[in-house]
């Protein structure tokens, strides 16, 4: 889609909304909820990236929630700490699998373990050092006490997405001997029924040992390719509401989807970057730092700002991350500037022709990989494109399947191909989980799982460690203050733009409960949320 012609987006529409005809629920004693998304999932089991993301809102339960204000809340368990360094969780009373089996504290240190890796290992060994150095149960197992190797002030942060597994199913079994049925067992309010993939839908029904019963007796997940269809549903009140992990409603259908009586718009104050471009720091062209400064001055970021962003949207800094994070510091604001590009191209040792920027006769010329699943981020991709061959850079598109580009971006992926991340310039969405302490797991070449821009430098390494291990929120806010620097003085990667997450939703709900993590789609929601 060009983003430029996005005014065309509400006729054609209105225009899909006359050809879909509405699915209601027809069995009026069933009360259910009905969900549209465009992610991707192809088996609907535990470890599948897409599906755990969405399955954390319904079944694969957080051990705790983060609402939209920044307000912790326990769901597994509740947790209390007085230094930092050692925390207590307790699970919440009655807790159960969705087989039957209670939900103890075992379950939290299998999880940590099973999570864990030899180089990153969850607790410490005489060999090496990890993340907790001991733990301790209650005498009934339904508490854990775990001590930190080093004091984290934000460790709840990690929490909000970590979710444990039953150990009494996975304990002594090889990933392969986990069948289908061992992988959906739950602990959440809802267990996945049915998934069937020709027809892209999930359902999800009560788990009858959960101790509250939510207010829908079924949550149904409709997957959709295209979300101008997805919207036209919404519209038509076949959906209750729309959700993507960590994605808003985009720009191109906010006007349309606000004018209707028949849905609501939200937004939160967003903790994620929707639109980063981001740079190989280790090889190739943008290595040197010269050509990534060229090309922070060259982007129009109005434009961004204008065609993608929301009425909330605003111009991103040199440091990308956004201003509601906790020690947010100010740098540098983005914005276009040809002389400063050329001088920062000349710096790199290219003089400009006719047309391209140019040394020792070769062009200044990089491929730019985006997942062509992605409709937004090959909107951006073609912006990146325009804009940069206007002032003399050369961008080769490398659109690929989702596959490719995560085995092309994340150490996790491509050491599962046998490879490195081979990428020299990717479109990507940095997560609010991401975000927790101001996006390192990004830039972080040492990264166990992203790790994409590969910046392997001491002082780095230095200011995450610290990051990592403050005591305080003043000396967090001061480590997080040093990694801004950085980034604006190294520039890994550019935000496109910063913009608050927006959520779309039928009129017939109230009572909705956001979440900084998840959205909409998120446990807690199910208890507050009427129709």
């Amino acid at each position: 889609m060009n983003f430029k012609d996005k005014k065309y987006i509400f006729p054609i529409l209105a225009l899909c909304l006359i050809s879909v005809s509405g699915c209601k629920n027809s069995n009026k004693d069933v009360k259910q909820i009905t969900i549209g998304t465009t992610s991707q999932i192809e088996k609907a089991q535990r470890d599948e990236y897409a599906y755990d993301m969405l399955a954390s809102g319904v079944s694969e339960m957080p051990l705790v929630s983060k609402n939209e204000k920044g307000e912790y809340s326990p769901l597994v368990a509740s947790y209390s700490s007085n230094d930092s360094k050692t925390w207590t969780y307790t699970i919440k009373e009655n807790l159960y699998w969705s087989d039957g089996e209670k939900v103890t504290a075992e379950d939290i240190v299998y999880s940590l373990e099973y999570e864990s890796t030899s180089e990153n290992p969850a607790f410490s060994s005489k060999d090496i050092v990890g993340t907790y150095e001991n733990y301790s149960y209650s005498d009934d197992k339904n508490s854990v006490t775990l001590t930190l190797t080093n004091a984290n002030v934000k460790s709840l942060d990690d929490m909000t997405t970590f979710r444990i597994r039953p150990k009494h199913i996975y304990e002594n079994k090889t990933k392969e001997q986990i069948t289908e049925s061992d992988s959906r067992v739950t602990c959440g309010p809802y267990k996945l029924e049915s998934f069937n993939k020709e027809a892209g839908a999930l359902t999800f029904t009560i788990n009858e040992y959960y101790p509250q019963k939510p207010h829908f007796d079924k949550v149904i997940y409709k997957l959709f390719n295209n979300e101008e269809i997805m919207y036209s549903s919404l519209l038509n009140e076949q959906l209750d509401f729309v959700w993507n992990y960590s994605m808003g409603v985009s720009s191109t259908y906010q006007n349309v989807l606000g004018n209707s009586n028949k849905v609501k718009l939200s937004s939160i104050a967003a903790t994620n970057c929707p639109a980063m471009l981001v740079f190989n720091n280790k090889n190739g062209l943008l290595s040197d730092k010269n050509i990534r400064f060229a090309i922070s001055y060259a982007l129009d970021y109005e434009q961004f700002k204008e065609y993608f962003g929301s009425k909330y949207a605003s111009t991103p800094n040199r440091s990308f991350a956004p201003t509601t994070l906790v020690g947010f510091k100010e740098t540098e604001q983005l914005k276009t500037n040809y002389d400063k590009a050329s001088e920062f191209m000349t710096k790199a040792g290219y003089t400009k022709d006719d047309k391209y920027w140019v040394k020792d006769g070769i062009s200044a010329e990089f491929k730019l990989t985006v997942n062509a699943s992605k409709e937004m981020h090959v909107g951006y991709a073609e912006f990146v494109k325009t804009q940069l061959e206007k002032f003399g850079i050369k961008v080769n598109l490398d659109t690929v399947d989702a596959t490719t580009y995560n085995a092309k971006t994340s150490n996790k992926f491509a050491s599962e191909q046998g490879s490195t991340v081979s990428m020299e310039v990717a479109i990507m969405g940095y997560t609010a989980f991401g975000m927790k302490n101001l996006g390192d797991m990004y830039i972080n070449g040492n990264h166990q799982t992203q790790g994409g821009a590969q910046v392997f430098d001491d002082s780095l390494n230095e200011i995450i460690n610290s990051l990592n291990n403050a005591k305080t929120l003043e000396e967090y806010i001061n480590y997080a203050g040093q990694l801004q620097d950085f980034y604006a003085q190294e520039t890994p990667a550019i935000a496109l733009y910063w913009d608050s997450l927006i959520v779309a939703y039928s009129a017939s709900l109230t009572d909705i409960t956001l979440d900084s993590t998840f959205g909409i789609n998120n446990i807690n929601n199910w208890f507050s949320m009427k129709k």
